[in-house]
């Protein structure tokens, strides 16, 4: 058997059929169809099913599905178990959809670990009321979630990031913060994190991967992951990074969002921290659009929806000390689209 005997919000779940004996209620504030996902892993497990499909977020290119088996599930919920330290006595919080494998991946943790999992139904609030005030050793949280939701470290101890980059600005600006805060690097092709690196207390520049993972830079300065527990052993990111030793990298930016500007290659991640250094307090993203002699131009797209004006904006840029062809030479608003896991979804918002 693949998993352990588990609790749902307080109830011991040691296979399907128990699950079936639960009241709906249990169901009520939980991630949509957990009820569903949690079947098909024991079909996984059973041998009823051979795979289980996961959608890609689609927020650097089209979503597309993968499968995975349970024994690929497995091998990496517990290379986080170990590196995380979860056991039997953990108690999980599960606040992220079951469509991203953020949330997925915590689900089968609590399982594999035979953890407690408490959920809430997702929300960019996380409320302490929401489970009722349990203690909390591990929630998965986006940067979003964790800004908006300070008032429930109370009662939660460690918070694991994902979805996202965590800025040193958005770190800075908590006014109350969990025990610790670690951030992850990963994508639904590796199936979760690969590397993590704390944030606090300490702040470490560094990504450190999980045990049996290898990393490698390829001739362009990408990440290269080699993954020995599932079947697709090597993963060609678009990440550009710069390895330590092999054995520990630091994340610099996109490769394929790098603005060719003039000639000159500039990552708009070394923008967007420009900006939210100096506290713009807007929703926006950086990219490149055409320009008629450079080729592309650095431009800030801000989200119509915030309350802004664009002549404010423009004014505040240039206020700011950049370093050569850094500054963004255009400023346009959008309506912002969004993925399903609440990711923006750059290319149809422009």
């Amino acid at each position: 058997m693949h998993f352990k005997p588990w609790k749902l919000n307080g109830h011991l779940i040691q296979s399907s059929k128990s699950l079936a004996q639960l009241e709906e209620e249990v169901f009520l504030n939980a991630p949509e169809g957990l009820k569903f996902v949690i079947n098909q892993l024991y079909k996984l497990s059973e041998g009823t099913i051979d795979s289980l499909g996961i959608r890609t977020s689609g927020s650097t290119g089209a979503p597309k599905e993968i499968e995975f088996t349970i024994e690929e599930l497995v091998a990496s919920a517990d290379l986080s178990i170990k590196r995380l330290g979860l056991t039997a006595y953990s108690n999980l919080l599960l606040c992220l959809p079951l469509r991203g494998v953020g949330g997925l991946m915590m689900l089968v943790r609590a399982m594999r670990a035979g953890a407690e999992l408490i959920t809430v139904t997702p929300s960019s609030v996380i409320q302490p009321s929401m489970f009722h005030h349990q203690k909390i050793h591990w929630a998965s949280m986006t940067p979003h979630q964790l800004v908006n939701s300070q008032e429930s470290f109370e009662c939660i101890e460690n918070v694991l990031i994902g979805g996202a980059a965590l800025s040193d600005v958005t770190l800075s600006s908590l006014l109350k913060k969990p025990k610790r805060i670690v951030e992850s690097y990963g994508m639904t092709e590796t199936l979760s994190h690969i590397a993590l690196r704390e944030r606090f207390p300490n702040n470490y520049p560094f990504f450190k991967p999980l045990d049996s993972i290898k990393i490698s830079k390829a001739d362009n300065g990408a990440l290269v992951i080699e993954t020995p527990h599932l079947r697709t052993k090597t993963h060609h990111t678009n990440d550009e990074v710069q390895l330590f030793d092999e054995s520990q990298f630091i994340l610099i930016g996109r490769l394929d969002e790098v603005i060719n500007t003039g000639g000159v290659k500039i990552h708009p991640r070394v923008v967007e921290e420009i900006l939210r250094s100096n506290r713009l307090e807007k929703e926006f993203f950086v990219c490149g659009t055409p320009h008629p002699e450079l080729g592309r131009q650095v431009t800030l797209v801000i989200n119509t929806g915030k309350d802004f004006e664009l002549s404010a904006v423009t004014e505040f840029i240039e206020t700011l000390d950049w370093p050569n062809h850094h500054k963004p030479r255009k400023v346009i608003s959008r309506n912002f689209v969004y993925t399903a896991t609440g990711k923006i979804d750059k290319k149809a918002t422009l």
